[in-house]
């Protein structure tokens, strides 16, 4: 019955030590050749051990160094251990583990628009331009998702400004389809970008710097044409 009673603690050791585990590590998001900064506070008298593991296989070697950045997409597992010099026992704490996933690079395409031109006295004419070449990775959802940014260079009156995509038309963010919506005459060069955004619901895997944004290589044109001047009719009599 003692025997029993040991194995039963002893179990519940083991898996109170793998939760404690598991509640203390943490999954990151970054880019690759994204600078990290891996800031670790170490008892008194220790010094630090890294050691990186990448999918699953060794990375590199273990030593004093945290690493700073990675330059090629993968899930990196991320080890430290503080250990006394071996002048005082060598000893070695428990590891505190860390994942970092780093993205692959995403890519944009922009088709060529349905419209390329519309009158400016069509309430209903729009301008389609559909996005691809992006694409979430399964295993990244539902912690990440992609946002869709567009940008336009109006020309109007022969003065050139940029203003926003949603200023001038509509973005599908599902799909990133653009839409150009603007009544006003002109000439509108678009272009367009994506990038990975942190979804709302996920709280807990954060996701580093910038997105790693990936613009179309190409914009695309559109030119919404003025209403003509309305004409006139002379009539006159023969004699």
């Amino acid at each position: 019955m003692k025997t029993n009673s040991t194995f039963f603690k002893l179990t519940l050791m083991a898996l109170f030590t793998l939760i404690t585990s598991s509640a203390m590590s943490a999954t990151y998001y970054a880019c690759a050749g994204a600078t990290l900064n891996l800031a670790a506070t170490l008892p008194v008298g220790t010094t630090a051990n890294w050691d990186i593991k990448k999918d699953g296989q060794q990375f590199g070697t273990p030593g004093p160094t945290a690493p700073t950045s990675f330059a090629a997409p993968g899930t990196y597992e991320v080890i430290l251990v503080s250990k006394t010099s071996e002048a005082t026992g060598l000893c070695a704490s428990d590891p505190e583990t860390n994942t970092i996933i780093i993205l692959p690079p995403l890519a944009l395409n922009l088709a060529a628009p349905t419209l390329a031109a519309y009158c400016a006295a069509n309430g209903v004419a729009t301008s389609d331009i559909v996005a691809s070449g992006a694409a979430l990775a399964t295993a990244l959802s539902p912690d990440l998702e992609l946002e869709y940014d567009y940008s336009v260079a109006a020309t109007i009156n022969g003065a050139t400004s940029t203003v926003t995509g949603a200023s001038v038309g509509t973005i599908d963010q599902t799909t990133g389809k653009y839409t150009l919506t603007t009544l006003i005459p002109g000439s509108y060069v678009i272009s367009g970008s994506v990038k990975y955004k942190q979804a709302s619901s996920n709280t807990t895997n954060n996701l580093l710097g910038t997105g790693c944004p990936a613009a179309a290589p190409a914009p695309r044109t559109v030119v919404v044409t003025p209403v003509p001047a309305k004409p006139t009719i002379v009539i006159t009599a023969a004699n």
